[in-house]
């Protein structure tokens, strides 16, 4: 439904930051150009951007079709060395003597070419990475080699995982193995005395600290992971006695991700680096204080404890991470460790943008002329009756008791139909009216101030839905299962006031998946602004900050597979340059996860195909065509390419 009349104040692009929270949640990474684009500062140089609009057309032109996930590699650079910087000068500034590193946890987005970029980047930061799996190991193991790249083993590990690190030290590689369970230590010491090698350990220490948000029970005495304080004196008199205690180098804590607020962070680092420095007296080496994740992202820009929110800056976070522990350790007149964070989510989530095409959703051509058929009517049900007058008539003074007469015939007519005693014109007529009042309502609505109480969720009668070409349980599954907030807005026209409110839903068979909390003015909203679009006009919106988890977590919900990936980065001359195209699943890749064959489909269709042209139900040439149809789908997109 229209939210405005024509006549609307003019609207600029500086609106249109405000009523998508962009200025808060952009972070200086996006900004709206002249054009009313949306744009992307590789660099902090504000003069230079890339035009997502433009780029989108060109992209289409190379016959890259949407959904596209855009991965703009020179923000994630900017990520990278942000982080670091802020630490360096938090060093700096408190005159701490000892070093920072990051280390990049690739749980949070394991794409080859997205760790590679991260190991090029982080090289000159000494950046290191953190894997949690047997696989991810592999992984790990393969972009060190040649590189000197070190590596932090978290998480639950096998005789096979440790033996594998294990000889993987003795060549020379900097593998750091973190006991997570005593039964796990057993493990490490029975099988370096069986290889005859030492491994380099850390201990993950279980705070009685807890974080916030969705993964506050990362921390705590229930966590999943780490040693109880017995527990940790239990292993330092194991490793004495086997002689070992001289491998612990590292002391690691984690009180989950998207920590929220600061002074959970604060209670956190002082805890962990007590541990350290009791530690350090009973005679353990510990040389790098491992702080592990948690530095959040502002995902809705209200700069709150809100769990999709921080209340904290990234220079806040090093400074109070760097004047904690020093505090602590001169205290305690212990040496200051070198301090590890494992910053994935704040290292990647800016850099990832997808892009998709909304699909027409212009349905008013179609409608009859209710208008006439109320005309030509020559008895008008009671219900319709009283909709028409509330219609006719309504004005600001009769507006609340307008409204609440008009939600009651809405469901009058509903049960009157239902009963018997409405027809179906007259139901559709009840609706149209009930749609025209509503939208009569909101003009009259915004001449008020303040809105009355009982009108304030008023607006999402007035919500429809556009569809959008993606799969939400692909490409942002966090919004689905954990109501993970994300920005979106419409990468155009954004000089032009948006006259729809709206839902977004995606294309799967699925009554999840559709998006109806957005980020607002004020934080969070139940609609996202959007403008109307018709048959001839190219509308896209974009899904902002997705680039930590979400790559990774997708499933293949209604068999929708990887969208088509592009990584850009700026160019002075051109704007930017296309690095890398990754194309999105075909449809026989998706079919394939889940054990169809391709070739064994068309024989089946064929040999169906050869009886039904024998006895004459298809020709020979619509045979022919129907198995081009099926093969160019098999070798096609899986998302719709109009």
């Amino acid at each position: 439904m229209s939210l405005q009349s024509p006549a609307s104040k003019r609207w600029s692009i500086k609106d249109s930051a405000r009523t998508y929270n962009l200025d808060n949640w952009g972070d200086d990474l996006f900004s709206i150009n002249k054009n009313g684009n949306m744009c992307v500062h590789p660099s902090s140089n504000a003069k230079q951007s890339i035009d997502l609009r433009v780029l989108v057309d060109d992209l289409i032109k190379r016959k890259i079709k949407p959904p596209i996930l855009l991965r703009f590699m020179d923000v994630l650079q900017r990520r990278i060395a942000s982080i670091y910087q802020v630490f360096k000068h938090a060093i700096a500034e408190n005159d701490y003597p000892a070093k920072y590193q990051t280390f990049y946890p690739i749980k949070v987005n394991q794409q080859r070419q997205v760790v590679e970029a991260i190991v090029r980047y982080g090289k000159r930061y000494n950046i290191g990475l953190e894997v949690g799996s047997k696989p991810e190991l592999i992984a790990g193991i393969s972009f060190s080699t040649g590189k000197g790249l070190p590596i932090i083993c978290n998480g639950y590990k096998d005789s096979e995982y440790i033996e594998t690190v294990l000889y993987a030290t003795k060549i020379g590689y900097d593998i750091t193995l973190v006991v997570e369970k005593l039964f796990e230590l057993e493990k490490i010491i029975e099988l370096s005395k069986k290889t005859g090698i030492m491994p380099k350990l850390g201990i993950r220490v279980k705070l009685s600290s807890k974080g916030t948000g969705k993964w506050a029970t990362s921390g705590g005495e229930d966590a999943k992971f780490g040693l109880r304080m017995s527990e940790i004196i239990a292993a330092i008199r194991m490793l004495e006695e086997q002689g070992m205690v001289e491998c612990v180098k590292l002391m690691h804590s984690h009180i989950g991700s998207q920590i929220t607020k600061i002074d959970k962070i604060k209670t956190a680092l002082i805890e962990a680096a007590r541990v350290y420095t009791e530690m350090r007296k009973l005679g353990v080496g510990i040389e790098f204080l491992d702080i592990g994740g948690g530095l959040g992202v502002d995902y809705d820009g209200s700069k709150s404890s809100y769990f999709s929110s921080v209340n904290y800056t990234i220079a806040e976070y090093a400074n109070d991470v760097i004047y904690q522990i020093k505090s602590i350790c001169d205290e305690a007149g212990v040496q200051c460790p070198n301090i590890i964070s494992e910053s994935g989510r704040a290292t990647v989530a800016h850099y990832s943008v997808m892009v998709t095409n909304v699909l027409n959703t212009d349905t008013l051509s179609l409608m009859p002329d209710f208008e006439e058929m109320l005309n030509q009517s020559e008895k008008v049900a009671p219900t319709v009756k009283k909709l028409l007058d509330i219609y006719k008539s309504i004005d600001r003074y009769s507006l609340r008791e307008d409204y609440h007469d008009t939600m009651q015939l809405i469901s009058e007519a509903v049960s009157l139909f239902n009963l018997g005693y409405l027809t179906l014109k007259d139901r559709a007529i009840a609706e149209w009216l009930y749609a025209k009042i509503i939208v009569k309502i909101n003009g009259l609505l915004e001449k008020f101030k303040p809105i009355p109480e009982e009108m304030q969720n008023f607006k999402l009668h007035l919500r429809q839905t556009y569809f959008a070409n993606f799969s939400l349980f692909q490409s942002i599954p966090d919004s689905w299962a954990i109501d993970q907030l994300f920005p979106i807005m419409p990468i155009q026209r954004l000089d032009q006031k948006p006259d729809v409110m709206a839902s977004i839903a995606d294309i799967t068979c699925d009554s999840d998946g559709e998006i109806t909390s957005f980020v607002g003015t004020n934080g969070r909203t139940k609609y996202l602004p959007l403008h109307k679009i018709s048959k001839d006009d190219d509308y896209y919106i974009g899904f902002f900050l997705i680039g930590a988890y979400q790559e990774i977590l997708g499933d293949l919900h209604n068999l929708f597979g990887d969208t088509n990936a592009v990584h850009i980065t700026f160019d002075n001359k051109t704007g930017y340059m296309i690095d890398t195209v990754i194309n999105g699943d075909a449809t026989q890749d998706t079919l394939k996860y889940v054990q169809y064959k391709g070739s064994e489909i068309l024989k089946h269709v064929r040999d169906n195909l050869e009886k039904n042209i024998v006895s004459k139900k298809i020709t020979i040439e619509e045979s022919s065509h129907f198995v081009e149809l099926l093969d160019r789908m098999l070798m096609g997109y899986t998302y719709l390419v109009e």
